[in-house]
């Protein structure tokens, strides 16, 4: 790590201090030309640039714009440098904590649950959103039917298509980060299109129709940051907490049209956890509804992931009659191979902001997650397997080994490592937690069968499968995921558009990687 300019801890205060020192209109403009420059954050490192983190120059942008005062001297390159050494040397309630390892597990839950989100693949998740959400099947006569997530449903709260929606966002985040005229990077205005380039909206058509939807949900303004900032935060905590930039990560009301200070984030209000923030207020009905129909829609998603394996035969949950009076489901999938059985269960959920935050609680927080539930009925399955008495389940091999996979909607950082594996029940079979990311990438090995990968990372005690991606070969995409993709505006093919559009080019966007 870089020696900071001031010594480790920095008080807030003082981080405060440094960014309000300037213009708010002149330090964000500043901290936008600079993250529009950037390379993708798994990269920063090697280019000697990790300091320029997007979860640190949004906090700046933040900070300013909430809090700064107009007409303050502007900012240099140099000045930003120091602001971005500060938040670096940040106080840390690790700080307060007695001496131990439970102190640094409370620092990695915070560490890694703020900065891995920025580090998945962008080109993954947002095809993951219109793979899961529009071209998932979901039967009309099925036990659990769809709430809300019906025909119109995107229009409803969306403003348009999901397509379109993910369109909006593939065009503001290559207009910021790939406009051929660099002064107008880290900015995004409506009228740099041409009428030609609205053809490539499902149906939006004209400017106005795009900035209703703009407007809606992605703009905020000086006023309502300053609004919104909390004086009786956590100055310890704060920085790992909700940045409102990530739910309105353009600035309107400012010359030259939207600012937009980290275009990455931009790109997270498309993904699926974005969207589940979107739809998902659980203080209405509707949003209620909502989550649930992300959750069936998440199981028959990982359905989709599990039938690209060429080596296996997909089993799906059983209804097993214990007795006259009594059955019981089984886990949601069976995936046998000829040398091992892989018993899946699926959970839609992801960490909540007490567990992001690293607590001294995280053992009661991990067991009020789904997480428990899943290993227990995992553990059920396999005794019901084991028995040998349930003709329900004759079809699955009772006599090879067995591996447990909990997978969740998103990633749940350390949740493998010993520390937090004592805080869930114990299991009959190995069980590993995985992300939906994880599975997506893993169903697509070549080099040998997914089920030598899952026997070699339980063997080994692996925290995640990606520890063992680099020692195998996978196919280049994922056909779910490519199908996704081609769906679209100004990512899918399409014809070229005129040259001085924004956006980047056809087929072009957010690094993808196999």
């Amino acid at each position: 790590m870089r020696r900071p300019f001031s010594s480790y801890p920095v008080p807030e205060t003082e981080y405060f201090e440094r960014v309000l020192r300037h213009d708010p209109n002149s330090l964000t403009q500043l901290i936008a030309a600079t993250s529009a420059s950037l390379p993708p954050v798994r990269d920063l490192a090697a280019r000697g640039l990790s300091l320029y983190a997007p979860w640190a120059l949004l906090d700046a942008a933040w900070v300013s714009l909430a809090r700064g005062r107009d007409s303050r001297p502007g900012a240099t390159s140099a000045d930003l440098h120091q602001i971005l050494d500060l938040f670096l040397a940040l106080d840390d309630p690790v700080t307060q904590e007695p001496e131990g390892m439970k102190r640094w597990e409370g620092y990695l839950q915070r560490a890694t649950h703020h900065q891995g989100p920025w580090q998945e693949d962008a080109y993954a998740q947002l095809s993951r959103s219109i793979a899961l959400l529009d071209q998932t099947p979901y039967p009309d006569d099925a036990d659990d039917p769809l709430e809300v997530i019906l025909p119109g449903w995107d229009h409803e709260l969306l403003g348009c298509s999901l397509a379109d929606y993910l369109g909006i966002v593939h065009l503001v985040w290559g207009c910021a980060t790939a406009h051929p005229n660099p002064r107008r990077r880290g900015r995004f205005a409506l009228d740099w299109l041409a009428v030609a380039d609205y053809d490539q909206f499902d149906g939006l058509r004209s400017p106005a129709q795009v900035k209703t939807v703009l407007n809606r949900h992605f703009v905020t303004t000086k006023n309502k940051l300053r609004a919104a900032f909390p004086d009786d935060h956590d100055p310890l905590l704060r920085r790992y907490t909700h940045n409102p930039l990530r739910s309105s990560p353009l600035v309107g009301g400012v010359p030259g049209g939207y600012l937009v200070p980290v275009p990455a984030a931009v790109l997270g209000k498309a993904t699926p956890l974005g969207l589940y923030y979107t739809g998902g207020d659980n203080k209405s009905e509707w949003g209620k509804a909502f989550t649930n129909d992300v959750g069936r829609l998440f199981e028959r998603y990982v359905g989709r992931q599990l039938d690209l394996l060429l080596d296996a035969k997909i089993h799906p949950e059983v209804l097993v009659k214990i007795s006259k009076k009594d059955k019981k489901k089984t886990i949601d999938f069976f995936v046998v191979f000829p040398d091992l059985v892989l018993l899946v269960e699926v959970k839609s959920t992801r960490p909540s902001e007490q567990l992001r935050l690293g607590g001294p609680d995280f053992t009661s927080l991990l067991l009020a997650t789904p997480l428990k539930k899943a290993f227990e009925q995992i553990n059920g399955s396999v005794d019901l397997l084991r028995s040998g008495k349930y003709p329900e389940l004759a079809d699955i091999p009772a006599d090879r080994r067995m591996i447990g996979m909990v997978v969740t909607a998103e990633l749940f950082h350390q949740i493998n490592t010993p520390a937090y594996r004592a805080a869930l029940p114990d299991t009959d079979i190995p069980v590993m937690v995985t992300s939906i990311a994880e599975l997506e990438d893993a169903v697509t090995i070549t080099s040998t069968s997914l089920a030598k990968l899952l026997c070699a990372a339980d063997d080994a005690g692996v925290a995640n499968l990606r520890q063992l991606f680099p020692q195998y070969e996978f196919l280049e995409h994922n056909a779910v995921l490519e199908q996704g993709w081609s769906a679209i505006p100004f990512a899918r093919p399409c014809q070229p558009r005129s040259q001085d559009t924004a956006a980047a080019e056809p087929g072009s966007g957010p690094e993808r990687r196999p």
